[in-house]
Formats: C-alpha cells, sequence, structure tokens
C-alpha cells in the first residue's frame, strides 16, 4: 500500500502485512515528520449503499415544445405558465446566443423570439432558423414588430418570420398563433388568464318617437308610347354595388396588413439606415431600394387594381417615420 507524509506529502511504499491494528509508525526521511500508516478500512460486503443512478430529464415532446426568447425573465415566466396550461411544453432563454443554442439542442416546434434580444437579435436567429434544413418545420413568431395582428409570412418571402405579435398582446395572443401552426393547444384552464373587471349592465334605452311619415303624392302614370331609360353621366365610371365595395374593402384592409408586415422588416433589416433617413428627413429617397423591394412583394399577393389606388408601402414607412419624429 502508499502511505503519504502528512507534512510534505512525500508518498511511501508500505507492506500491508506489516500494518497491525494500532498501524506502523514511520519517520518521513524529507522533513523528519513522524507519523503513523494504517490499513484503509474497507466496507463489509453488502454494507454499502448502492448509489443512486443519475436522473434522467424527461424525453420532451417536440410537437409541443415552444422556446420563448424573452429578455425580460418575468415575461417569459408568465408566457410559460400561460402554454403550459394549454397543454405546451416549453423551455426559456434570456438572450439570443443561449436562445440558438437551445434552439439547436432541442428542436422545437416553435419559437417566439423578442426581436431586441440581447447578444444576438431575433430576426437575426429567424433568418438562421429559415435557412436551417434541420428547422424547416420550425415556426417562427416574432415579437415587437409593427403589425398589430399576427400573419403567416408570404410564400417565398425573405423576410423570414411566420407571425408578428406586439409586445402588449403577449402572452395571450399567442394560443391562436400556435393552435393556426398546428401546435396541439388546449383552451386554458380556470385562473390562467388574467382578471377582467365586468363591463358595466346595459340600461334600456326607449327610443324616441319617430314622426310619422308624411303621405306621397300620387305618382302619375308614364305614357306607354315613351319608355323610360336610365339616366347615366357619359363617361361617367359605373358605381359599385355594396357588395362589390365591400370586397374592395377587404383587399385594400389586406393591403395595408401586408403593408405593415413589410415595412415592419424593413425596419428590422436597416434599422440604422432608417434612423438616418428619419433625421435627414427624406425616407423615400433613402429607402428607394427597398421599398422598391417591398412594392415588388405587394404586387405578388394584391391586385392590381387595388394597388394602383395609392402607394401602400411608401405611405406605412412614412406612418412608422412620422411616429418616430420624422417631420
Amino acid at each position: 500500500m502508499i502511505a503519504a507524509c502528512p507534512k510534505c506529502r512525500t508518498r511511501y511504499r508500505v507492506d500491508a502485512a506489516r500494518l497491525g491494528a494500532e498501524g506502523l509508525r514511520l519517520r518521513c526521511t524529507s522533513c523528519q515528520t513522524v507519523f503513523r500508516a494504517r490499513a484503509p478500512v474497507r466496507p463489509a460486503p453488502g454494507s454499502e449503499a448502492p448509489r443512486p443512478a443519475p436522473e434522467q430529464p424527461a424525453p420532451r415532446d417536440r410537437r409541443r415544445l415552444v422556446l420563448v426568447g424573452d429578455p425580460d425573465a418575468a415575461g417569459a415566466k408568465a408566457t410559460c405558465e400561460l402554454l403550459e396550461a394549454a397543454g405546451l411544453e416549453t423551455v426559456s432563454a434570456h438572450d439570443g446566443v443561449e436562445a440558438l443554442l437551445t434552439l439547436q439542442r432541442t428542436l422545437p416546434r416553435a419559437v417566439v423570439l423578442d426581436a431586441g434580444l440581447p447578444r444576438m437579435l431575433g430576426s437575426e436567429i429567424c433568418e438562421l432558423v429559415k435557412r436551417n434544413e434541420s428547422l424547416r418545420s420550425t415556426w417562427v413568431v416574432l415579437v415587437g414588430a409593427n403589425d398589430p395582428q399576427p400573419h403567416r409570412r408570404p410564400p417565398g418571402s425573405p423576410y423570414g418570420a411566420d407571425a408578428h405579435v406586439e409586445r402588449p398582446e403577449l402572452p395571450q395572443a399567442l394560443l391562436p398563433v400556435l393552435s393556426g401552426f398546428g401546435l396541439p393547444v388546449q383552451p386554458p384552464g380556470p385562473g390562467t388568464e388574467p382578471t377582467l373587471a365586468a363591463p358595466p349592465a346595459e340600461q334600456p334605452v326607449t327610443p324616441a318617437p319617430q314622426p310619422a311619415p308624411r303621405p306621397e303624392p300620387p305618382r302619375q302614370a308614364a305614357p306607354a308610347s315613351t319608355p323610360t331609360a336610365p339616366v347615366t353621366s357619359a363617361g361617367a365610371p359605373p358605381v359599385p354595388s355594396a357588395d362589390e365595395g365591400e370586397e374592395l374593402d377587404e383587399l385594400r384592409a389586406k393591403a395595408e396588413r401586408l403593408a405593415r408586415i413589410i415595412v415592419s422588416d424593413i425596419v428590422l433589416y436597416n434599422e440604422q439606415k432608417f434612423a438616418a433617413a428619419v433625421a435627414g428627413g427624406d425616407v423615400l429617397r433613402s429607402m428607394a431600394a427597398e421599398l422598391d423591394e417591398g412594392r415588388a412583394l405587394l404586387a405578388g399577393r394584391i391586385d392590381e387594381g387595388v394597388r394602383g389606388t395609392r402607394d401602400f408601402v411608401a405611405d406605412e414607412l412614412l406612418r412608422v417615420a412620422r411616429s418616430r419624429g420624422a417631420s
């Protein structure tokens, strides 16, 4: 056996047969320290308690797994709690690098990324996800865009995110978005949503008496020999019917929503250039290349008759610029 000096740690080989019950008294040749070497105590067979096996993490169900990337720990916790109450599994990260490593390790079904994650922006992670073949089936929700409602990204769009959600809408707005992506979202149980004050009871309103209609004078029948023809103005465009007007309003609203998505991504991917354009007061000229790209994307989704009414992308870009202090 090997015995070591307790002072200088010099090691000596000792015959175990020479060790009695009291051990063997030795003197270190290096430091002259006297010490006693004793035989090691071995437990009796069967007396040693078995070591517990290391606890293995429970396997995650990728079909239900959602990665929440949020720099605010309290906000991430609230989002995870609501998603778990809806039957999903969650994992969270608080900066971009951590989110990317967790994403590559767990391969979630969907990721919810704050656009302004520290160390690596959510929009940058989104672009990496869309370029990664192993993550092609992963849905990306970007938080912090200008679009007030979540929308699917257009096919072939270079901008990446599948949906956009505003931070004030978190976390409740995520449930319909994730459900639309095919995740098995269950209705949350009681107590998982914030309690809102009940609206005041509506008071019955007594309608004001309406005056009796005046009798119309009798109409004279037109002569049979003089047929009546519709009166039209020469060269005037036809007036659309009520149904056509509603359809046109819906198409315009769709164009406005798509323009918000396009401009939102233009600002995200060109933040410094856009800020300089706002400060210089020449947003349309400075962002001309991005505007042309956005208009081309809009042209693939919106009919020319609707696009011809106004420049939806330029109007939305100017609106965002005014909201950031442009004159």
